[in-house]
């Protein structure tokens, strides 16, 4: 099994498309603030163009040359600028990838990656939803620290509160084989 990271490219749209567009995909990434099920191409791609391909550290998770997922480490600034050196990572593979370890392999490959292409990054984060415990045991395999819940952390369009779990990975810890 062949797992590598790039950048998207254009080409990709359709492949990006069959799962960012994935009811069971969007239940856990908040991606869902832009693109749904029923999202029209001109909708996926103009998203696909101005957050994806413009983004300095967003790639396509490739099984055998062909993007099935995402990664990206985003950078956060912060007010009076507290929190940078942090990057925070988020994840997603198409439904038929889900339980295979493919996760695991591009997360790990990411992490060792940012922290050595990203300039005074000191720490990556990451937030699940508490009620994915998949992606909690993708962490956890890779070597990331489960630091607690923040209650009420994301507010959803029905004004309802979600609960995540924040987990945490710093270049000092060891990255689990």
């Amino acid at each position: 099994m062949e797992i590598t990271l790039r950048p998207y490219q254009i080409s990709d749209i359709d492949e990006f498309m069959q799962w960012a567009c994935n009811s069971e995909v969007l239940q856990y990434i908040y991606m869902q603030f832009w693109i749904n099920p029923n999202s029209s191409r001109e909708d996926v791609l103009s998203y696909f163009e101005k957050r994806v391909i413009a983004h300095p550290w967003y790639k396509a998770i490739c099984l055998q040359g062909r993007a099935i997922g995402f990664v990206a480490i985003e950078r956060q600034p912060g007010i009076h600028g507290l929190d940078r050196g942090r990057g925070q990572l988020s994840y997603a593979l198409g439904r038929e990838y889900w339980g295979r370890g493919i996760a695991t392999i591009a997360v790990k490959m990411a992490v060792s990656s940012a922290f050595q292409e990203v300039q005074d990054l000191v720490r990556i984060q990451a937030l699940v939803d508490v009620s994915n415990k998949a992606s909690e045991r993708v962490l956890q395999k890779v070597g990331f620290v489960k630091e607690g819940v923040l209650r009420n952390y994301i507010m959803v369009d029905d004004g309802v509160g979600l609960d995540v779990c924040i987990y945490s990975l710093l270049p000092t810890d060891l990255i689990l084989k």
